[in-house]
């Protein structure tokens, strides 16, 4: 009696483990798809139409940014250029050239995209070019990784003159509609002073662990495609 009862403990203890993981597993893509929800709430989601309002209303704010929920299902993170392989495609809206965040910070952009899969090329990419800018007086910069640190980054020419600490946040500067303005990117890590030039390389610790990342957000703006055909204008005529 005492091994039969053994035995169905341990059987009844395997189910528990189990349906606890798949259970799990559902209440995270719920929570997931809540905080996509969330964050399409916020005020930087919303195209301000009229000035001087405080209070988000329909016909005062267009929504500007979408943000697809998706789980990262294959990563490389100690290449020269580095991707993810994310579980939501074309049927999902996810697209080329959008861009990808996490909770912590920003992850990269949509690089390739198929019904139920899409490609990210991180920001741990040698040819990487994400407008990035200092939080605190919007000093903006592009930032670059030198392939060495998975955890740091690189934005190289800081006049000397610009007030940038360690400690200083590093955000998007949103300027080709790929992130929202003010996306954590990472914080000032240490200032590099060469000598005999005017400029100073700065290392910035990002945001995200690649190493570690799973729930990432497609970033969906409405408005990027007009953007970009104003301003292709504008290129056209000069």
């Amino acid at each position: 009696m005492n091994t039969s009862s053994s035995v169905v403990g341990w059987f009844v203890e395997k189910k528990h483990n189990i349906s606890k993981h798949f259970s799990l597993s559902e209440a995270n893509d719920s929570l997931a798809k809540e905080n996509a929800e969330l964050r399409e709430l916020l005020p930087e989601s919303f195209y301000k139409l009229q000035d001087k309002v405080y209070y988000v209303n329909d016909t005062l704010y267009e929504q500007q940014y979408q943000y697809i929920p998706a789980a990262v299902i294959n990563s490389s993170d100690n290449k020269r250029d580095n991707y993810f392989t994310i579980n939501k495609g074309t049927k999902s809206g996810v697209g080329e050239g959008m861009g990808v965040i996490s909770k912590d910070g920003t992850v990269g952009f949509i690089v390739d995209a198929s019904s139920h899969y899409s490609i990210v090329k991180t920001l741990l990419s040698e040819d990487i070019n994400i407008s990035v800018k200092l939080k605190k007086n919007n000093e903006h910069w592009l930032l670059k990784w030198n392939g060495e640190n998975n955890r740091i980054a690189q934005i190289n020419g800081v006049t000397r003159d610009i007030d940038i600490q360690e400690g200083d946040e590093i955000v998007t500067r949103g300027n080709k509609g790929i992130f929202p303005a003010g996306q954590l990117v990472g914080t000032v890590k240490e200032l590099i002073s060469i000598d005999g030039k005017p400029t100073l390389n700065v290392n910035i610790d990002l945001a995200v662990n690649f190493n570690s990342a799973h729930h990432v957000y497609v970033v969906k703006n409405f408005l990027k495609d007009e953007q970009a055909e104003l301003e292709g204008d504008l290129m056209n005529n000069e």
